[in-house]
């Protein structure tokens, strides 16, 4: 019987996906629940799974097109022409593709002798074969995946290949036992191993077109929508933070040894959750089909996180109700997250509020584009050293931190933005008020 597998709706309110990578070829055998595809939809690239079991005769788009959920992308058990199923698929032609599926699926599964194993594959987005759970393996346990030879299908790297290379590396100079036989100990990967990781730099040069990715293509189209309906005006200031720096200095040993990097981003999150509930209107959304304010009970903040694929906002939900230490252990999660590709869709969702962060690539101040249906966004610069004029006229040196609060005009003032952006100027330049107040 011909099935056809359609796009599904993999995020809320998902339309459309990118189809950056098939997991499967004409001709594969696929069991229910195996991974067909990676989707790239808005800022979220996902594998999806098959609801079919059979053999694949029909793959209805190249990689790297766009698909409306709905549209069909795989034909199981058909004839190739991506037909229904009244096309004579009789009884008997489907006993006969059990029984090859059962002897194919029986041939695929790896012995100890016969499995293939080949180098990775780079696939068309420049990103290794492997599954978003596989990435995320490989990055805790610190496994450069260039160095991992592949078994899976079509040069994919599985767990078991990570794991048989975590463990190789480890019994280099052991006898090598009857287990491990499947990784060739001749291999150059103890050789390479051995070397540090090599940094690959990004070419310095490039010519010609090339596609926009399924992230880069997300973002134009919310910038320029934002920016095309939204009358915003950002207020640049600085607040003298060498308290806070001193603050930071003290715990961040203690917290590393707990495995959590505190960062000044952690401070941000909790200083802009309590102006959210000191001035609403910041932490709100604009009904514009029913002239509403819509003020939120809870402060979401998104932070906006840099990926090789593009920019990722993931969101620290009750951000108001946690401390420094647990919103920054969640901030480096997050961001691992969004860098190894495991990043679920309901983290992505129901930010009321975001922070930019430009920092650590030396900043100053600039112009972030507020994010979906919210009012502002908040752009964090360096922390320079700087003059600093106290009360009493006396210079020193200080270290000022740069300020960039974009809001949405049709609801927020400048006064009440500036009055806003003092409160946190407040609570930032000084932990021990912050901790008063929050």
């Amino acid at each position: 019987m011909t099935e056809i597998f359609k796009m599904p709706d993999i995020g809320e309110g998902m339309a459309e996906g990118d189809i950056t990578n098939w997991l499967v070829e004409v001709g594969d055998q696929v069991a229910v629940d195996d991974s067909v595809a990676e989707v790239q939809n808005d800022k979220l690239m996902q594998e999806i799974l098959s609801p079919y079991a059979g053999k694949v005769t029909k793959l209805f788009v190249d990689p790297n097109t766009t698909v409306s959920v709905g549209d069909p992308l795989i034909e199981f058990d058909g004839d190739g022409t991506g037909g229904s199923s009244d096309v004579k698929p009789k009884q008997e032609q489907v006993s006969k593709q059990d029984e090859a599926t059962t002897v194919n699926v029986t041939e695929a599964t790896p012995t100890s002798n016969q499995v293939e194993v080949k180098s990775p594959v780079m696939a068309s987005n420049g990103q290794i074969l492997a599954m978003p759970s596989v990435r995320h393996y490989a990055a805790e346990h610190q496994i450069d995946l260039n160095q991992v030879l592949a078994t899976g299908r079509h040069g994919h790297i599985t767990l078991q290949d990570v794991q048989n290379f975590s463990g190789s590396t480890v019994s280099q100079n052991q006898t090598s036992s009857t287990e491990t036989k499947n990784v060739p100990i001749s291999n150059p990967i103890a050789e390479v191993e051995a070397k540090p990781t090599p940094i690959v730099h990004a070419p310095e040069t490039k010519e010609g077109r090339q596609p926009m990715t399924g992230v880069r293509k997300a973002i134009a189209k919310a910038m320029a929508h934002q920016n095309e309906t939204i009358p915003t005006v950002t207020n640049f200031d600085s607040v003298e933070v060498s308290k806070l720096v001193q603050h930071r200095k003290a715990f961040k040993d203690q917290m590393k040894e707990q495995g959590i990097h505190l960062t000044y981003l952690a401070y941000a999150v909790k200083a802009m959750a309590a102006v959210g509930k000191k001035f609403p209107e910041l932490n709100s959304s604009l009904d514009m089909n029913t002239k509403e304010i819509v003020y939120h009970n809870t402060v979401n903040m998104g932070i906006a996180v840099n990926a090789p694929a593009g920019l990722y906002v993931p969101v620290i939900a009750h951000a108001e109700s946690k401390s420094i230490q647990a919103i920054a252990q969640e901030i480096s999660e997050l961001a691992e997250a969004v860098r190894n590709n495991s990043i679920k869709p309901a983290q992505m969702q129901g930010g009321t509020m975001t922070i930019s962060n430009l920092g650590s690539a030396r900043g100053t101040w600039f112009t972030p584009i507020i994010n979906g249906q919210e009012v502002m966004i908040l752009g964090l610069g360096s922390i320079l050293k700087e003059p600093i004029v106290d009360a009493e006229g006396e210079l020193s040196i200080g270290q000022n931190m740069k300020l960039s609060l974009s809001y949405d005009h049709r609801l927020i003032d400048g006064m009440l933005a500036q009055n806003a952006m003092n409160y946190l100027k407040q609570l930032l330049s000084d932990p021990a008020f912050m901790l008063m107040e929050v």
